[in-house]
Formats: structure tokens, C-alpha cells, sequence
């Protein structure tokens, strides 16, 4: 066990070192305008933060968001850091995962038979462009995500609401499910009973737009500055390549912003980030599991880690004629050491995966141990499906992201005799041949936006899902105890039915192979205070500067 532990230490280092190798860079380059980026040093290690009498600026380092900032369009964590800090939906996840109301003075009423939800409006609550926001921008909202043409990715989370389907279908043009009462209360209809609605309503998916700005946007609509809304901050500038500045929203309605400015700085690797954290021109970023070790020795007392809301497990097609036989997924479960993967190669960031659920969400069975390790039972199960002497298993695609992983893996199964095959894929062609149905084997971290299993199992493994993921996975009894959970209103219940379905999907059927619930990490300067982060994405609206603190550490 030492000698096989050293190894999995040595390929991990080599691995891990590759990948920092790979575009190391310098400091951020100037702006676009020829002038020195903002926030970077004059020396290196020498911070620009001014001193203790001045505004508090802070400086988030992450990696470009992409095409948009319009959360109707995104689905990303990297556009909604920064959207969320803009917009905001009537409701929101804090960072302990609990939700609570932003834009309506209370949680919604709920009729009896849990169709018609009431709400009410704050009053008085501005745009950063001056006007108020009423339930017409409410409505507006919701009609927009509906309508064909604004190519909206995440409206599955509402298409419950009377009247979707019909303005999905280009058969109206307004949302027959939301009321207007006046200014300041409306009511949605849905078509049937959905426990997770009010939940869904607080995602970044469900931030509320004012409808004559964006009406006039268009197309334009979250590029660049062009967002609107009524949160913490406001654009002053944004160039997706280099930085957006945000500014304090002096009119928020959500009481004192701490911060004067906000700055997030785009870097596309991750070793030109973190330089610019060693060098202070940052004062905060995420590290990346592979680079952990690297950073614990030096700046363990600025590193936080936190466990999202997700399971990393090794995605298995169905269709597959090999992993057809439940023997052969339960085989390929056995060889796998997950105490010693976490361990060494993921260098103690994670948590050896019990089930598919993760901890943190009700339906997880806490009463379960690690799934079991042993070899030679795996070795047993292949002969009595009729592979003695071993199969081979090919057609897997990882991004490089994945690569350490996989390859940790690959050797694990190679114990039990299984030749385990994957090619190292861009992400453009893994999402389309994830999509369509016919990929082999992936690893994956499948997140919950929020703590509810719905949101975890239903959108990968229900039957009428799984074959968009590759999974292609259909058990009746499995996709009952879904229906049931979706529509019941006693949240206790709901676990309890949540918890049977993990129970087939994960250790009957094997229908994938749970490894870890990950860890994640970042890097945040001393003087930066209050900051956490309880779910994927880098809420900043709590963040604030200690600048007494600041300048002693700037010294």
C-alpha cells in the first residue's frame, strides 16, 4: 500500500506540475486605453491599495466570464460572481445556503393546493438608472425568458408557470400565469404542485430586469456594462478581457454597501492569477485543488475551504454494452481506493463519497459508510459477467481539467483487470458529445444550485433527462419516487423519498459511481473581511476592507 500511495504522490506532483507549467505569464497587462492595468503594482509585492484614510477598493481575480452577463442567456458561476453583485431575483441563497427575501417583503403565500403563489413587493426599491422597480418588470421578466428569441438556457426552472409552454411555442406573447394586482403584488400560477419553485426563484436564473432598459438593449443586453439592476453595485466600466470596476449603488435598498469599489480582474490561467495574488494585485482568488499543496506551507493562514454543494463522480453510459451488467458497474465501484484518492490525489480536498447525494442535502443517508474497496471481489463480479480475464473500456472523454483525475482512475481499475481508455477533449467537444447521448464515460461534478435533490438528481438521471447527459439511465420505481418528491410539500417527506431514490440509483443499480464531494478554496489577503462563500459562486456584497489592517500589511 506505501509503494502504491507513492506512486499516486509522484503521478499527482508530475501532473499537477505540468499543469502550472503550462501559459505561466506575467503580471496583468496594461488596459485597453495604454495605461497600467488597474490595481497593479508599481513593484512587485508592493500593493497600489491606498492607505488607511482612503476608499475601500477590493480586488477579486478570476477567470474571464465569457460571452454575457445576462443570467436568462448564462448558466455560468463566472458571469453570475459578477451579475449577482448587479441584479438581483426576488429572492436569494446567503452564503450559510439559506434563502431569504431581497425584492418582496416576505416568503410567498402558497394556496391550498400549491398552485397560486402571492407576493408583495418592496416599496421604494430603485434601479440604479432611477426608477422603481414594480411588478410590470416582474412580469416582463418572466415573459422575456419565455420568448423564442432571447435564446434563454435555464426557463426548465419555471416552465411550470401557466402559460410557458405557449410563449415557448411562439403560440403568445404574454405569460398568462403571472397577475398583476397593482404596483406592488402579483401572483404566478403553475400549471401543477412544484416544491422546489420558491427555490428556483432565488437563482441568479430569476434576476428581476427594469423593462424599459431593457427593452431598449436588446441584443445588447448584459455585454460589456450594459446590466441594470437594483443590487449592491453598478457598472462604471467593463472590458471582458482585462476588468470590470463596479461601483457602490448609493440608493440600495438593501441598507449600508461597505465597499466603495470593486474591481474582478480577468485572467485566463490560473498561474498568471495566482502570481498576481503572490505579487498584491489581488486581493483575492479561488486555488484550484491541484494547486493546494503548492500554496498550504506559505499561505495556509490566507487559504479558506468550503464544501459547494456537489458529488464528482465517474458518469457511465448505459447503452454501453459493457456497462450494461449492474455486476460490471458494481466491479468497476470496488476498485476504486476513495480514502486514498483524496487523500494523495486530491491532497486531502474532498470527502470520500458514502452515496450520490451530497451531504449537505436532504436525502443524503448519513448512516452509510465509504463505498467498499476491494479488488478482488471486483475481480469476482467481471468473471460472473463473463470478462475473467478483464475488459477493456474506451470511448471516455475527460476535459483537461479532469486529466489527474482520470488518470488516478485508469489505475485503480487497471488492478481489477479493466483497461480503462479516455482521450483528453476541449470543452466545446465534450459538451456536444455529452449532449448527444453518446459519450462512454466522463467525470463530472454535478452541483446543486441550492440544497435540494431535485435540483442534484432530477436534471441528470430522470429518465426523460438522462439522455442529453450520456447516462441514458430508465428505472420506473427510481423516476416515481422523483414525481412524488417534486410535487410533495412536506419537506420531511420529500427527504425520505429523495433518500430511496438515491438508494437505487447509486447502490442498486450503480446507474453511476460516486467518488468524492469536493472541496473547494481560495486565497483572500488579511485585511479582507467577511469574506465566504457557501455555493459555487463568489458572492462579494458582504466583502469589506480592514484599511488600518490593510496598510500595516502593505507596511
Amino acid at each position: 500500500m506505501k509503494k502504491k500511495a507513492h506512486l499516486f504522490r509522484s503521478l499527482t506532483a508530475a501532473l499537477a506540475l505540468s499543469l502550472i507549467l503550462v501559459g505561466c505569464g506575467g503580471n496583468p497587462g496594461p488596459a485597453a486605453d495604454g495605461s497600467a492595468a488597474p490595481g497593479a503594482s508599481a513593484e512587485p509585492g508592493q500593493s497600489a491599495a491606498v492607505g488607511a484614510e482612503g476608499p475601500k477598493v477590493f480586488r477579486f481575480g478570476q477567470a474571464p466570464y465569457g460571452d454575457t452577463l445576462d443570467m436568462q442567456i448564462s448558466t455560468g458561476s463566472l458571469s453570475a460572481s459578477i451579475a449577482d453583485e448587479i441584479t438581483e431575483s426576488l429572492l436569494r441563497f446567503d452564503d450559510d445556503n439559506n434563502e431569504e427575501p431581497v425584492l418582496i417583503t416576505d416568503f410567498p403565500t402558497v394556496s391550498e393546493d400549491g398552485t397560486v403563489y402571492s407576493f408583495e413587493l418592496k416599496q421604494g426599491v430603485k434601479f440604479t438608472n432611477g426608477t422603481e422597480l414594480t411588478a410590470k418588470d416582474v412580469k416582463f421578466t418572466f415573459e422575456r425568458m419565455f420568448t423564442p428569441a432571447t435564446g434563454a438556457k435555464s426557463f426548465s426552472y419555471f416552465s411550470m408557470i401557466v402559460g410557458a409552454k405557449d410563449m415557448l411555442d411562439g403560440k403568445a406573447t404574454e405569460l398568462a400565469g403571472i397577475e398583476i394586482q397593482d404596483d406592488y403584488h402579483f401572483t404566478i400560477t403553475l400549471e401543477y404542485p412544484f416544491a422546489p419553485f420558491v427555490k428556483n426563484l432565488g437563482t441568479s436564473y430569476a434576476d428581476i430586469f427594469p423593462m424599459d432598459a431593457c427593452t431598449e438593449a436588446g441584443a445588447d443586453w448584459g455585454i460589456d456594462d450594459n446590466l441594470i439592476g437594483t443590487g449592491p453595485y453598478k457598472f462604471q466600466s467593463n472590458d471582458p478581457n482585462t476588468e470590470a470596476v463596479l461601483v457602490k449603488n448609493e440608493d440600495y435598498h438593501g441598507g449600508e454597501v461597505k465597499l466603495d469599489e470593486i474591481h474582478v480582474i480577468y485572467y485566463s490561467d490560473t498561474t498568471t492569477k495566482l502570481l498576481a495574488y503572490e505579487n498584491g494585485d489581488i486581493d483575492a482568488c479561488d486555488l484550484i485543488s491541484t494547486q493546494l499543496g503548492q500554496y498550504k506551507d506559505t499561505y495556509g493562514d490566507q487559504i479558506t475551504a468550503y464544501h459547494p454543494l456537489g458529488t464528482c463522480f465517474l458518469s457511465l453510459n448505459l447503452d454501453v454494452d459493457a456497462l450494461k451488467d449492474v455486476k460490471v458497474r458494481q466491479a468497476i465501484s470496488l476498485a476504486i481506493n476513495r480514502e486514498e484518492l483524496v487523500q494523495y490525489t486530491l491532497d486531502g480536498a474532498g470527502i470520500p463519497a458514502t452515496t450520490y447525494l451530497n451531504p449537505a442535502i436532504p436525502g443524503h443517508d448519513d448512516s452509510l459508510p465509504v463505498y467498499e474497496y476491494n479488488v478482488d471481489k471486483a475481480k469476482q463480479l467481471l468473471a460472473e459477467a463473463g470478462y475473467p480475464d478483464g475488459l477493456t473500456i474506451d470511448g471516455g472523454k475527460v476535459r483537461q481539467q479532469e486529466e489527474t483525475l482520470a488518470t488516478a482512475i485508469q489505475g485503480y481499475l487497471a488492478e481489477a483487470g479493466i483497461n480503462y481508455v479516455f482521450d483528453v477533449v476541449d470543452a466545446a467537444t465534450w459538451s456536444s458529445e455529452r449532449s448527444s447521448g453518446k459519450l462512454a464515460t466522463t467525470f463530472i461534478t454535478w452541483n446543486a444550485l441550492y440544497a435540494d435533490a431535485d435540483f442534484q438528481v432530477y436534471n441528470y438521471f430522470y429518465s426523460a433527462n438522462s439522455g442529453r447527459q450520456s447516462v441514458n439511465y430508465s428505472n420506473p420505481a427510481f423516476d416515481k419516487l422523483m414525481d412524488d418528491a417534486r410535487s410533495d410539500t412536506d419537506e420531511a417527506h420529500r427527504a425520505e423519498l429523495y433518500q430511496q431514490a438515491d438508494q437505487i440509483l447509486s447502490h442498486e443499480d450503480m446507474a453511476c459511481i460516486p467518488l468524492y464531494y469536493p472541496q473547494s478554496q481560495f486565497l483572500a489577503k488579511p485585511y479582507v473581511k467577511d469574506m465566504k462563500v457557501g455555493n459555487l459562486i463568489y458572492h462579494l456584497w458582504n466583502i469589506d476592507i480592514d484599511l488600518d489592517a490593510q496598510a500595516a500589511f502593505n507596511g
